[in-house]
């Protein structure tokens, strides 16, 4: 037995000594201090004041400014087609409530791309681009158009599918906005359970150290003789009032917070619920309570979590001070040391197991500290697409099955949602557009980067296909075949009646295309592919008087004899969107076609295929003035650019660009390639489906040119010209009754195409494919 350690015969064992005693609750009282105010001023404190900061800041500002955007586009609606039923549109004054709530909600969007969360950008962006072509629409119908009846009610119809076209239009938008802003006020305001977790642990820890303080001051009276340990008593209050008056302010604010979801939730209810009915009353009446609806005064913690950080540390100075000051006086030999720690390592590392638990429990904390700033997260694509519905599905497919995380925005707005987020600053990844007649004018700009690496001996087909000179900044990623006509398996009629034709000439931002594939069709079948190339480019010599003499003069007129012959369904055509007057209801199917009376017949593309079992046929012999030989396939695509020079949008069109994409793509429902080996097999495929094998087939038809749709190769001045003045032909066919006067039409359309800027290397831009015996 070593010395020292023999106890004498007949002694009594004593208790633990009064300075280890001591030096134990000074441990304990550091140990209990440090968690508690660490969990408080590190984690609890901070974590509510950023959550209160972000309700208060940031989702109170876009619950109500996308309520007020909306109200505001209603109330400018409502106001501009009452100025219009009571036929003082065009008096000076009478638009200037429509003006003024339009300039609102533009205003409301600039500050809502403040405010609202992550993930929302695209659907900001996506609204500011349908409010522009919204307002420009309305604006026509009240101001241009305001005595021309039939122009008058497209431009109202136009806007009308723009505000409430389901999903992509523009209330959609902002409620769906709306929606994710209180969603996220619903998990601000709920403070989950490890916040909650991080406030109990740190006043338990709290109330701890201020408990092993008062048993201190107890072990000092006791054995010292002392009745009173002024610095230690300090040290036992000061976490007791950290552990109390923090806890209330946490309460009062979290009811705040519960308070202002509440508020958040109502305001969402006036505009979403309160102004269906659309009245101007109705509507001004929301708009004063979204106004005065209030929220709670949130405060955050601010200085007085500096206030607890001296606080504590004082009341723990203060505690260790007097502990330090106690044990020093009475025991001078031995001071404060830290041999229990070293005492506590050495027993908890005694075997190799318990090292190997150490040692992974520190590395688990560690790396949950290390991790969130260490770990690259995968990038994200941006890509504005002109899919929707089930089109969208399958481009999320393809590249989930690539695994690249893509933000997609599909709109039928494009033009107007690409350029603003170009203009200000923020276009996306990739824009993927079936115009590249807007594309050139974005490379004109330089907004766009070379793809010259990333189809370089790839396989695609003319004239999708640019044609190789120079740098390549578009690439197509599906096709599509336009020279066709669906035929109804139900419906049964004439081709030369209009009323046994699908006629809708709508569509969201880009009313009247569906009569330009007419024109187009019928300009391509009459002169053939060289006039129709020149006419689309606005080049050759017969480019200053190409739209008001020769074949697209002689095109036009045949087609308006043909509407001449139905002033009914010519009317019918100017108002009804291309899919159907059930447009803007929300379905599953995708049949487009008229359902009261079914129409037999539609000249519209292979991506209009529609649900209803239809046969596609050649459209020459059924145009107007034919029947006419297939001279040419008029044929459109959709064409992928590169605006942000980033390795993960590369990734992104690498797939598209691929066979095993093209694949992929090609082979769901209206999807197309314009890839060779994929036309191939897939025109050989005897499993696909006969409508996807004759497309194929007429795409593979070597000795019959392809000509890209002339309004996508045009600039896009011309090519809203040209939208334009569809419309106004198929206007004065149901005014008058007969054939539109075409001169002032298409000479309006041949002066846009006089002044607009020639700088953007169009004539360069190949429209068709070279025919091979």
């Amino acid at each position: 037995m070593r010395r020292g350690r023999e106890q004498r015969p007949g002694a009594a064992r004593r208790g633990v000594s009064t300075r280890r005693l001591l030096l134990r609750h000074l441990w304990a009282f550091l140990g209990c201090a440090a968690v508690g105010v660490s969990l408080l001023t590190a984690v609890a404190v901070p974590q509510l004041d950023a959550q209160v900061k972000e309700l208060r800041d940031d989702v109170a500002p876009s619950v109500r400014g996308s309520a007020a955007v909306r109200l505001a586009v209603l109330r400018a609606d409502e106001a501009a087609r009452h100025s219009i039923k009571r036929g003082v549109a065009g008096t000076v004054g009478a638009g200037e409530t429509a003006q003024s709530q339009l300039a609102a909600a533009d205003q409301g969007l600039t500050q809502l791309a403040d405010h609202v969360g992550s993930g929302m950008d695209q659907d900001i962006s996506a609204a500011n681009g349908l409010l522009e072509a919204y307002s420009n629409a309305i604006t026509l119908a009240t101001v241009k158009y305001q005595a021309d009846d039939e122009m008058r009610s497209e431009k109202l119809a136009e806007a009308r599918a723009l505000l409430e076209r389901p999903d992509t239009g523009l209330l959609d938008r902002l409620d769906k906005v709306a929606k994710a802003e209180r969603r996220r006020a619903g998990e601000l305001s709920d403070q989950g359970v490890l916040l909650t977790a991080s406030w109990v642990m740190a006043a338990a820890a709290l109330a701890a150290a201020a408990t092993v303080a008062g048993l201190a001051c107890r072990v000092i009276s006791r054995r010292c003789g002392r009745l009173l340990a002024p610095w230690i008593l300090a040290g036992a209050a000061a976490p007791l009032a950290l552990a109390t008056v923090p806890a209330f302010l946490a309460w009062r604010t979290v009811q705040g917070l519960n308070t202002a979801r509440d508020h958040l939730s109502e305001i969402l209810h006036i505009a979403l619920t309160d102004s269906l009915p659309g009245s101007a009353g109705d509507l001004t009446a929301a708009q004063q309570r979204v106004a005065a609806a209030g929220l709670p005064d949130l405060s955050v913690f601010g200085w007085w979590n500096g206030v607890y950080v001296v606080v504590g540390l004082a009341g723990i100075c203060a505690a260790v001070a007097g502990l330090v000051a106690r044990l020093t006086t009475d025991y001078p030999e031995r001071p404060v040391d830290w041999s229990w720690a070293r005492g506590s390592w050495n027993r908890v590392t005694r075997t190799k197991g318990r090292r190997w638990i150490a040692a992974a429990a520190a590395l688990a904390v560690l790396a949950a500290i290390a991790t969130p700033q260490l770990l690259e997260r995968d990038p994200v694509v941006t890509v504005l697409g002109p899919w929707t519905g089930k089109e969208e599905e399958r481009f999320r497919g393809l590249m989930k099955a690539a695994g690249i995380r893509v933000s997609y925005q599909g709109t039928p707005a494009q033009r107007e949602v690409l350029l603003s987020r170009v203009q200000a600053g923020d276009p996306p990844d990739i824009a993927i557009m079936p115009g590249i007649g807007e594309l050139a004018q974005y490379r004109a700009e330089k907004h766009l980067k070379p793809l010259d690496d990333l189809v370089e001996g790839l396989r695609y087909a003319g004239p999708w296909r640019p044609d190789g000179k120079g740098h390549t900044y578009w690439w197509p990623v599906n096709a599509n075949l336009k020279s066709i006509v669906w035929q109804s398996r139900d419906a049964v009629g004439r081709p030369d009646t209009p009323s046994s034709w699908c006629l809708g000439m709508g569509e969201d931002g880009a009313a009247g295309w569906p009569g330009t594939d007419w024109i187009e069709d019928i300009v391509l079948q009459r002169a053939g592919p060289d006039v129709y190339a020149d006419w689309a480019r606005g080049t050759g010599k017969k480019a200053a008087t190409m739209w008001t003499k020769g074949p697209v003069r002689e095109a036009w007129r045949q087609w308006a004899d043909f509407l001449a012959t139905d002033r009914h369904r010519a009317e019918q055509a100017l108002t009804t969107d291309w899919r159907g007057p059930g447009a803007l209801q929300r379905r599953d199917g995708t049949a487009f076609r008229e359902t009261t009376p079914r129409c037999a017949l539609e000249h519209q593309g292979s991506f209009a295929q529609g649900d209803d079992g239809a046969r596609l046929t050649d459209a020459a012999p059924l145009l107007p003035g034919g029947p006419y030989r297939t001279r040419a396939y008029e044929v459109s695509g959709d064409f992928a650019a590169l605006f942000n020079d980033r390795e993960p949008a590369r990734k992104a069109l690498r797939a598209l660009f691929s066979e095993d994409g093209q694949q992929r793509w090609a082979g769901q429902g209206t999807m197309y390639s314009a890839m060779l080996p994929v036309m191939t097999e897939i025109a050989d495929h005897g499993e696909v489906d006969s409508t996807a094998r004759a497309i194929y087939a007429r795409f593979l038809q070597t000795e019959v040119p392809r000509c890209l749709d002339a309004s996508d190769v045009m600039r896009p001045a011309v090519r809203d010209a040209f939208h334009e003045a569809v419309l106004r032909t198929v206007a004065a066919v149901v005014r008058d009754g007969k054939s539109a006067n075409l001169d002032a039409i298409l000479g309006g359309v041949q002066k846009v195409q006089e002044v607009t800027n020639q700088d953007e290397d169009i004539e360069e831009l190949g429209v068709c494919s070279e025919p091979r015996a």
